[in-house]
């Protein structure tokens, strides 16, 4: 409903001031910055001082499509109105005037410089994500949600950025994000959001905000111009049977070709996916049964409404916190005007954003809604009346879609329906779309030059919420090709100063699963990529310097497929695409320190394999987390099961055929010292691939509850996988012991085996097996002697598809083992020799019987034998029926007093500027050496006694400067005073040796 809106300044005339362009910034400066999301089909200009869609040379800036140079926006910005209930005075901010290209906001935040380093745009994945400090208001984003965020802060608090006479500042900041995702259904959408914050004292009353755009396509010079205009308050549209409703939109297209162009002008629209929220006392806009005072308050839901009612769109987000299920006020107006008629003063602009015809005066919000004759035309939308209370904010945000309509629909207003339902639902679902990970929990761990980081696993665990809607065959986003759980690896960054765009990346690792690839798009330095080298969860850092505070963050990131439609032979085709998406830096800072003077570290743990094959222990790797809590009595022990069997590996054969393929999942499990679980992993190993040239499998675990109950021991496992060279010399097992009985041992020899062979090995043990003779052609009986269980007869063919995931079993079998015939659990002596019995086959591993042929009736064993099968200990065996127990060797402090200290200050001689102190307002030098507790005194050649410090080695995993064998003085006396340059003294008492020292201060 349309509605009358009062506007009680519009009496009052301004006379006298003629308008001038406010283009007193500096493009080619740092402060002033304009960059282009270019990451889909949409490439657009965006600024830190409101306006985009313009050049720094303020020409066209939108193109589409991407690299096409085909123009749809010359400038576009934000207008913001309200009245000074002061002085009646109508005021309004523009980020965009189309008369002059001027603007009068400014980068920033309240109070800050325009050259301020946070002043800036952030953008991902380079310059992301802000840093959190150094805001007056902003609360900045730590985590993207598309592929191409992007973040600023502008406000119009400076005085000399509005027109002298005209407007003044209302006290705005304005939050300003974009979106841009690289989907299939996203390639020719991109968003941009603008949170409204009112920083001055008082409320803004009689507010409205609007987007001005003056969308030229093409060339619209002279008699050039010819775009169109129109609006759609809420209208229906029925296409191919489906049903979409679109409002809130305003768009512009042009009916005649245009010159150098190689296609058929599209058409550009702007939605207004959300605006201010209007709510009113004990009414119900949105007649969803719940009064508009509860609309956001969470303990009417949860005190009153069903649960039903607590996310009616199952996006996730409660819809007391969901914009998309409380009552907006939408496009209140949309207005148009052109290059010779259009608002030029506050009091013009004011007026035009309330709806009113600004030369006329008569209230007309939706009358320019219908299609105008071509010409050079800009429009406004626009949102209001609303209020904003001092600190407080609204929000605006905007879908930008573009689409072709010529000979495709009768109209453009058609061709945008589609596109616009797409953008609709993606808002309406709050942003459920492809996103990253969540960045793993970091702690880092300072050792004497050394800072070791230990990360969990919740990344890897962590499912990809946009898989519940694309998973809906009935959604209009359904993809077949999604995956749920999509984590791919993790970055490991290092800085100096933890500031955006000052981050190095360490090193990357990710999931050994076949997936191999380099997002090129990114500098070589930063890009994600899959090299299959596996997963860690610790690094040890050893480029660092005692003293010095470095930061550090790990950064999950993802790999999936989304459809994509193309053609293929004219047929057109679904097929995946790629894509992959990156967490923000999170830092966690460290700083390196000697250890305790009296401190001698750990040794390292003690494996013992209770279970299984004991050269597994040499594939573990145990990080202390804090070495000083952890205890001898208290083990953790590591246990490896036999595999089960899934079918979740999906590859394409050379046939294109795509082919689900069973693979072996060994499940690990994680005991503390009284052997209850608590925690488990598991890892799929695939049959098909050749173990030639491939890297290990790494089954790395990091233990989700780090620090109890397993006393801050951190284990991270490895256990390789076989990665032998297979040859024609390969042998598995090194051949058997006859224990009893009578035949040859000469005649048991290793098998020489060939490359295709390696089906089975995921099941060798690497362990001793009896093998008993029930008779002289079997069966026997297999036994494990390192485990003690009895391995199980299968008909296995190394070879065959539908045998080849039952490798932990014991047959004959005659032929060879590429080429197995007469598989069966007794030994055949007749027939053809390809037919005969010729090995044994027991967990992955062949060895040959009769010297390598076919097996006679004269050369049996007897009823009752026993051998001893032994493997070849130079392989590596793989995870299987294991137990192993690890056993710390904590540090320990010495209490011994003959030591010796040797504590030393640095540096000696202090000078205000050196290494570590850069700011003559920051003083500090450091005690190192010094013991695990002691008292530091610190006296003037007089005797005087200018400070006291207690140390003590904090033995938590803080990362302060006060751990181990240093600490700071910040030059302080006891009575808080900076104290003079001068020679001093300072004493070491503690329960190891005392020391007494000189140093020198020079101010």
């Amino acid at each position: 409903m349309m509605k009358r809106v009062l506007i009680p300044i519009l009496v009052i005339a301004v006379f006298g001031f003629a308008r001038t362009a406010v283009t007193n910034y500096n493009y080619a400066g740092r402060e002033f910055q304009i960059k282009i999301h270019d990451v889909n089909q949409v490439e657009m200009c965006i600024s830190n001082f409101g306006k985009f869609g313009q050049t720094e040379a303020q020409s066209a800036g939108l193109w589409w499509p991407k690299g096409s140079g085909q123009n749809y926006i010359f400038g576009a910005g934000p207008w913001f109105g309200t009245i000074d209930q002061a002085t009646g005075d109508t005021l309004v901010t523009i980020g965009y005037g189309p008369h002059g290209a001027e603007t009068e906001f400014v980068p920033g935040d309240k109070d800050m410089s325009s050259s301020d380093p946070n002043a800036i745009i952030f953008m991902y994945p380079v310059d992301w994500p802000p840093p959190t400090e150094g805001w007056t208001t902003a609360e900045p984003p730590q985590r993207n949600k598309s592929h191409q965020d992007s973040w600023c802060v502008i406000n119009d608090l400076d005085e000399s950025h509005h027109v002298p006479g005209d407007t003044r500042p209302i006290g705005l900041v304005v939050y300003q994000t974009v979106y841009a995702w690289n989907l299939s259904s996203t390639q020719d959408m991109i968003f941009i959001k603008y949170v409204l914050r009112n920083v001055s004292e008082d409320t803004l009353h009689d507010c409205y905000f609007g987007v001005c755009t003056d969308n030229d396509i093409g060339n619209e010079a002279g008699s050039a111009a010819n775009d169109r205009i129109a609006g759609i308050v809420l209208d229906t549209f029925v296409i191919d049977e489906d049903t979409f409703v679109v409002d809130n939109l305003g768009y512009q297209w042009q009916e005649a070709e245009e010159t150098g162009w190689t296609s058929y002008p599209g058409t550009i629209g702007f939605d207004y996916l959300q605006s201010p929220y209007d709510l009113k006392e004990n009414a119900d806009k949105d007649e969803d049964g719940i009064p508009d005072q509860y609309e956001r308050d969470s303990a009417y839901y949860v005190t009153t409404l069903p649960d039903s009612m607590w996310d009616v769109d199952f996006d996730g987000t409660p819809d007391w916190r969901d914009p998309s299920e409380i009552p907006q006020l939408g496009m209140t107006a949309f207005k148009r005007f052109t290059l010779n008629l259009e608002p030029n003063k506050d009091n013009e602009r004011y007026v035009t954003l309330a709806g009113y015809n600004f030369k006329t005066m008569v209230y007309e919000p939706f009358a320019d809604t219908a299609p105008a004759s071509p010409d050079d035309q800009r429009f406004l939308q626009c949102s209001g009346p609303f209020e904003i209370a001092p600190d407080s904010t609204a929000t605006v945000l905007v879908g930008i879609i573009l689409a072709n309509w010529k000979d495709i629909f009768g109209t453009p207003d058609s061709a945008l329906a589609q596109i616009d339902g797409t953008c609709q639902f993606i808002y309406d679902k709050n942003w459920l779309l492809p996103g990253p990970p969540s960045p793993p929990t970091l702690t880092c761990i300072p050792g004497d030059a050394q800072i070791t980081l230990v990360w969990d696993n919740k990344s890897e665990t962590e499912p990809d919420p946009y898989y519940d809607i694309v998973s809906d065959p009935n959604s209009p986003l359904y993809d077949p090709f999604y995956r749920q759980y999509d984590f791919e690896g993790y970055g490991i960054w290092k800085s100096l100063t933890g500031k955006t765009g000052d981050w190095q990346l360490l090193t990357r690792c990710d999931l050994y699963n076949g997936i191999v690839f380099e997002d090129t798009t990114q500098p070589d330095s930063i890009r994600i990529k899959a090299t299959d080298n596996g997963v860690l969860h610790s690094y040890v850092d050893t480029d660092v310097r005692n003293g010095f505070t470095y930061y550090y963050a790990v950064t999950a990131f993802d790999y999936n497929e989304v459809k994509y439609d193309t053609v293929i032979d004219t047929i057109p085709t679904q097929i995946p695409k790629p894509i992959w998406f990156e967490s923000g830096l999170v830092s966690v800072q460290a700083s390196p320190r000697r250890d305790p003077a009296n401190y001698v570290e750990p040794g390292k743990p003690i494996y013992e394999a209770l279970m299984g094959n004991d050269s597994l222990v040499n594939y573990l790797d145990v990080v202390y987390s804090d070495p000083l809590n952890v205890s001898a009595d208290k083990p953790i022990y590591i246990e490896f099961g036999g595999p089960s069997y899934t079918k979740s590996l999906m590859y394409v054969e050379l046939s294109g055929d795509s082919v689900w393929e069973t693979i072996p999942v060994y499940k690990i499990r994680l005991l503390d010292e009284n052997e209850q679980v608590v925690d488990s992993a598991s890892i799929g190993i695939t049959l098909r691939d050749s173990l030639v040239g491939k890297p290990p499998v790494s089954f790395d675990y990091y233990l989700k509850n780090g620090f109890s109950p397993l006393n801050n021991i951190s284990p991270i496992v490895s256990i390789p996988r076989n990665h032998m060279s297979l040859t024609e010399d390969f042998s598995i097992y090194g051949g058997a012991e006859v224990v009893s009985g009578s035949y040859p041992k000469s005649l048991l020899v290793p098998m020489k085996m060939s490359y295709s062979a390696n089906i089975g090995l995921w099941a060798f043990r690497g362990n001793e097996y009896e093998i008993t003779w029930q008779s002289p052609t079997g069966p026997v009986t297999v036994v494990d002697r390192s485990v003690g269980d009895t391995i199980p007869f299968k008909h296995f063919m190394n070879n065959d598809t539908t045998t080849r995931d039952s490798a932990e079993c014991w047959c004959f079998l005659g032929g060879s083992p590429q080429n197995p015939r007469n598989v069966a659990d007794t030994v055949v002596t007749t027939g053809p020799s390809a037919f005969r019995t010729k090995y044994i086959y027991i967990n992955g591993g062949y060895l040959a019987l009769a010297g390598g042929g076919p097996m006679s009736d004269t050369l049996l064993p007897s009823a009752g034998d026993q051998w001893i099968v032994k493997t070849n200990d130079t392989y590596v065996p793989a995870p299987v029926y294991a137990k192993i127990k690890i056993t710390p060797v904590p540090g320990q402090f010495l209490s011994d007093t003959t030591i010796g200290l040797n504590v030393k200050v640095v540096p000696n001689p202090y000078i205000v500027h050196n290494e570590w102190q850069q700011s003559s307002m920051q003083r500090k030098l450091k005690f190192i050496n010094l013991p695990a507790n002691c008292t530091i005194r610190i006296f003037n050649l007089n005797g005087e006694l200018v400070k006291t410090i207690k140390h003590t080695a904090s033995s938590g995993t803080g990362v302060g400067n006060d751990l181990g064998g240093d600490e700071w003085w910040d030059l302080l006396s006891e009575n808080r005073q900076l104290v003079a340059s001068g020679v001093y003294i300072f004493h070491i008492q503690s329960d190891v040796g005392e020391q007494v020292g000189k140093f020198v201060i020079i101010q």
